[in-house]
Formats: structure tokens, C-alpha cells, sequence
């Protein structure tokens, strides 16, 4: 044998070695520096497409039960149709070939698709639809069970050797298991107060485990008929007397009903296993119609609660019934906060300093008038009339409110009125006050997630719509402007998705930066957005506020387009009358406004003319 030839041969594989080496240390560094776990995955593909000179890198993932798998992650190069959308449900046994191969022996490579698969089947018609005639593979596993695959198509070079794609999908698959979702960083965050939560698909009649107890886990463990399953499990997990009542709050079938006007309820029950537990109901979306679609059902353990307000109640009982000072001392160390008034004239009687501190107090003093004048509520003058009538007769009132602390912050408080009459004949009101700001929090997070759109930040429509429906409602008079992008197919088609969305995300943060905090901006779907501006009531104020969002998008510079490439196209309408006030007609007016402008496209923009 020539010595050359073998002195050559060498010198080639270790050439290739150091480039398989030098691309995965590239891999690894892209992963590691990166702070967006999306933005490093899709770039990591990018390198290993270039390695291998291939058309496209991919990730796919598996659901849980391994029925169907989703194109996740995907880089193309340029020329090549992205694949992504149309595989993003694709059924597991369309590659069962593959899925055995990879559990046996791990990665491999299809040389030719005519020659190694069956025309008739799945497979082929999956590949052959995305111009695939080879490809490589590797299993992406998680604490030994697969989870899916990483991949490319068609690849012209270096296919000799499967070592890159083994050592990526070393590592990718770890940090594919560090995406968190918005949702899923709140979940993360109010899961560990539960003992128990699920994920409900209300249409679906599914649920899906978010954290629980091995108790809660055994009564709810099929996914499917999670109305059914909620009742059998409650059933079997409270206590006989409470059984009836939670029953009642977990039917599914009410549920639409009543959480129509709010976004958690909650009730308190004594569990079997002797624990107070407080089941909620937090509503995650809801359709356009404002019917429930993903629900989180959480129970907790409140037993530490519940007891303190057992002995509060019981104090208090004890301090009505015998004005004795040492219950009386009870009350004032208390957690809870309670403040005692003279139903007659309002005089305090008695402030605990729990209540003290909720008020920021030294000490108790004047009349009860002078503590509700600094509570925060739309319903105030409401609750004045109903305490006011509660001082004239025996019974109770539950009410929530807010109060301004010195550092501007607010603290929510859900407040008990009751009257009664002491042994000496006196009838006095007492409030029982519990800071429920941590609670109020957690609703205004979810009322937020539920209101906005995912892409861009801003509202969706049925928030928008809502709020601008509320405001034309109370007369307010202003003006409506219904934009689109021009020519958005052609950058999908042209430049990919992830670019389109680019768009759309620029585009709304243009309308954020025109438009007043005190407008309304929503995307209203796919490339379509409005705006409803406050007390614009004349075209040069309308045309001063549509140019000065425009000059926001002839700066829009995105790389893959280059700036000034994006432009839109707006109708307005400018109301002040009860006539045009409704939403439908405005929208109907700007739309077709819109309709005329998109002639002269290149950020053109009309008003409505006539009624």
C-alpha cells in the first residue's frame, strides 16, 4: 500500500475530526451564551444544517403519550419552503420505522427515499411532500424515554459520519426542557402555595396535571371526562357535611355561569383526611364569545387560616357576650384585623392592631366615617348605603376595598360588617378585615394574560373590543383607525413566519409609542390592528396623531426586509354623536375606508366620509 495515500487518509479524518469538534464547541457556545432558549435552538440548527450542507435542520417533539409529534423548531436555508406550519400535528405511527430504529440502534441516515421507502406508505408521503430525498436523524431522549428527534434534509456533505448529530442531541434536548411560557412561569410561581392543580380544557372535557399530592394525583388520574372525574374525586376527598356544597362548585355544567363576571371563585371545605382546604376555580382564556376555554382548578390547605379565624370567632363571640378585657386582649392579637364601632354615632370602640397597621394608625380615634372616607372602590357610595342600612338593623355585609399606603401602594381588603347588641343593650358594627392583596395580585396577572395578545403585548379583540365598547358606551367621542399591513402574504411567502411575526411585533410597538396610555391598541388577528383614540375629535388633530405613527413605521428596520420596507394602510373614523356611536358601524366604516386606501398603498391613510 502507498504510504502517501495512508499518510492522506489520515490527515483527512483527522481534518474532519477537528471540524466535527470545532462545530460542536460552536453548538455548545450558542446554547450557553444565549439568554432566549428559542433563539439558540434555531440557530444551533443553522449550524448544523451548515456542517452538513443540508436544506433544512429540525427539531421534532413527541406528546407525552406519544401519539402525536409536533415540528417544533426548524432553519431553512434560502430557496427552501419552511415546513413547520404544515407539520406541526403529525400522528407518531406515520414514523414508526423510525421510532423503532431510533430505540434499537439510535441515529441513522435515509441515502435514497425511492429506494429505501415504500411509496404507499405515510412516511414517504410526508417526505416526498417537502422535496426530502435523504435525510439524517437522531433521537432526542429525556431520563431514557424518547421525546423526539433531531434532524436534517437532504444534506450533500460530511454524511459519512453521524457524530455531530449525536453529540447535539446530547445536549439540545436539555435546554428544550428550559422554555417557559408566560403561562407557564405564573403556574410555576402560584403552584406552590396548591396541593393540588390542574389545567381543565373546558370544551374538551380534559385536564392536564400541573403539580398535586399522590391523593389528589390518584382520584384525577385519567385526562379524559374531567367533569366526571372532578365530582368522583371530591367526592371521596371531602369531608361528609361539605360534600353536598363542593359537588355544586365543581359541576362543570354552572361554571360558564358563574364565573361570568369574574376570573376566580373559591370555597372552603373540611377535607376527609380532617384539613381545611380551599378549592378555586382561575379562569386562564376564554373564547371570543366569553366562554370559558382553559380553567385552572387549584385546592390548597388553608388549615393554618382556618384556625386563626376559628379563634377569632371565638374570641369575638366570647368579648360580645361578656365584654370581658381579657377576650378583649384576644381580639387585639389577633391576625385578623377587626375594628368595633357604635352603630348610632360611628364612634370606634376598639381597632386591633392589625387593623391599625392595614389603616397606618398609631391608635384608634374619631368615628368610623373617617376610616371609610379612605377606602378605594367603584361600588363605594354602594357599600356606604348598605352599612348605613346594617346600622339599623341586625345582620351582615361581606365587601372588598382598596387603601393607599404611604408608598403609594395599594392593599386589598375584603372586610366582614356585623351588627350586634351587647349585654348592656349598646349596638355596635364590627368589621373583621383579611389582606387578600397577594390574591388580588394573582387575579389581576391572569386578567392580563387573558386580555392580551401573545404575540405582540398589546390586546387581543375581545379585550379591545370590550373596553372600547364600554367607553363609546359613556359617550365618549373620539377616533377609530383600522390598519393592516400592506402586502403581508408576500412576507410570509418570501421571507418565512418568523419574519411576518417580526412585523407584527414592530408594527404594534409602533402603535405604543404613538398612541396615549389612555387609548386603546389590539390586534384584531392575523395583520389586522386598531386603535380607538380618546377625544380626538378633528381631522388635523386625527391626521397629527395617524402621521406621527407613521413616521414610527417608515423607521421599522428588520433585517431579513431592510428598513422602510414595512408600511400600512388606515381608515379612520371620527365620532361625537350618539348616531354613529356603536362599535359595529364604526368598524364597518373603517373597514371600508381601509378598503380605498389600500389602492394608494405605502402608508396612506383617509377619513370616513358622511354618516
Amino acid at each position: 500500500m502507498d504510504n502517501n495515500l495512508v499518510l492522506n487518509s489520515a490527515e483527512l479524518d483527522m481534518k474532519k475530526n477537528l471540524a466535527i469538534q470545532s462545530t460542536i464547541i460552536k453548538c455548545v457556545h450558542t446554547l450557553h451564551i444565549s439568554e432566549n432558549i428559542d433563539d439558540a435552538i434555531n440557530e444551533l440548527l443553522s449550524i448544523i444544517a451548515d456542517f452538513y450542507k443540508a436544506d433544512r435542520g429540525y427539531i421534532f417533539e413527541f406528546d407525552d403519550d406519544m401519539v402525536m409529534m409536533h415540528n417544533t423548531y426548524e432553519w431553512c436555508k434560502e430557496g427552501v419552503e419552511p415546513a413547520i406550519e404544515l407539520l406541526a400535528n403529525v400522528e407518531i405511527k406515520a414514523i414508526d420505522r423510525w421510532v423503532r430504529y431510533f430505540e434499537e440502534k439510535g441515529e441513522f441516515y435515509i441515502t435514497s427515499l425511492g429506494d429505501e421507502v415504500s411509496e404507499d406508505s405515510e412516511e414517504y408521503r410526508i417526505l416526498a411532500l417537502q422535496g426530502i430525498d435523504c435525510l439524517m436523524a437522531a433521537p432526542l431522549t429525556l431520563n431514557g424515554n424518547l421525546v423526539g428527534f433531531i434532524g436534517v434534509d437532504n444534506p450533500r456533505e460530511n454524511t459519512d459520519t453521524l457524530l455531530l448529530m449525536q453529540s447535539a442531541s446530547a445536549f439540545v434536548v436539555n435546554d428544550i426542557c428550559k422554555r417557559e411560557t408566560v403561562e407557564e412561569r405564573i403556574i410555576k410561581s402560584i403552584s406552590k402555595i396548591y396541593i393540588s392543580m390542574h389545567l381543565l380544557n373546558i370544551p374538551e372535557d380534559t385536564h392536564r396535571e400541573l403539580s398535586s399530592n399522590r391523593t389528589v394525583r390518584r382520584l384525577l388520574s385519567r385526562p379524559e371526562h374531567a367533569a366526571e372525574q372532578m365530582k368522583t374525586a371530591m367526592s371521596e376527598f371531602a369531608d361528609k357535611e361539605f360534600r353536598p356544597d363542593l359537588l355544586s362548585f365543581v359541576d362543570f355544567s354552572t361554571l360558564n355561569e358563574r364565573m361570568a363576571d369574574t376570573n376566580v371563585i373559591s370555597y372552603e371545605f373540611l377535607s376527609s383526611d380532617g384539613h381545611w382546604c380551599r378549592a378555586n376555580f382561575i379562569v386562564v382564556s376564554r373564547d371570543d364569545d366569553n366562554s370559558l376555554i382553559h380553567v385552572i382548578y387549584a385546592v390548597q390547605y388553608i388549615d393554618r387560616e382556618k384556625r386563626l379565624e376559628l379563634e377569632y370567632r371565638h374570641a369575638l363571640k366570647a368579648a360580645l357576650e361578656n365584654q370581658n378585657e381579657i377576650y378583649a386582649e384576644m381580639l387585639h392579637i389577633q391576625k385578623c384585623g377587626v375594628i368595633a364601632s357604635n352603630a348610632e354615632n360611628g364612634k370606634i370602640l376598639m381597632m386591633n392592631d392589625a387593623a391599625l397597621r392595614l389603616f397606618g394608625l398609631e391608635k384608634p380615634d374619631g368615628v368610623y366615617n373617617d376610616i371609610f372616607s379612605r377606602i378605594i372602590s367603584e361600588k363605594k357610595e354602594e357599600i356606604r348605603n348598605e352599612l348605613i342600612r346594617m346600622n339599623e338593623t341586625l345582620g351582615s355585609y361581606d365587601y372588598e376595598y382598596a387603601i393607599e399606603q404611604e408608598d403609594g401602594e395599594l392593599t386589598y381588603i375584603i372586610s366582614r360588617a356585623r351588627t350586634a347588641v351587647l349585654a348592656s343593650g349598646e349596638k355596635v358594627m364590627i368589621n373583621s378585615l383579611m389582606d387578600i392583596t397577594d390574591k388580588k395580585k394573582l387575579e389581576d396577572e391572569l386578567l392580563i394574560l387573558s386580555e392580551t395578545d401573545v404575540l405582540t403585548g398589546i390586546r387581543n379583540r375581545r379585550s379591545g373590543e370590550a373596553k372600547i365598547e364600554e367607553l363609546i358606551g359613556s359617550g365618549a367621542k373620539g377616533m377609530f383607525c383600522l390598519l393592516d399591513i400592506d402586502k403581508f402574504k408576500s412576507i410570509n411567502d418570501n421571507y418565512g413566519h418568523t419574519v411576518g411575526d417580526k412585523a407584527l411585533i414592530a408594527v404594534a410597538e409602533c402603535l405604543k409609542r404613538s398612541f396615549r396610555s389612555s387609548d386603546i391598541t389590539m390586534r384584531l388577528g392575523g395583520d389586522e390592528f386598531a386603535s380607538f383614540a380618546v377625544g380626538v375629535e378633528t381631522e388635523a388633530q386625527g391626521a397629527e396623531c395617524i402621521n406621527r405613527f407613521f413616521a414610527e413605521v417608515e423607521k421599522i428596520d428588520i433585517p431579513e426586509i431592510g428598513k422602510g420596507r414595512i408600511s400600512v394602510s388606515l381608515g379612520a373614523v371620527l365620532f361625537n354623536n350618539q348616531k354613529t356611536a356603536e362599535f359595529d358601524k364604526i368598524y364597518a366604516m373603517a373597514d371600508s375606508t381601509m378598503y380605498i386606501c389600500k389602492k394608494n398603498q405605502g402608508n396612506y391613510f383617509s377619513f370616513h366620509c358622511g354618516e
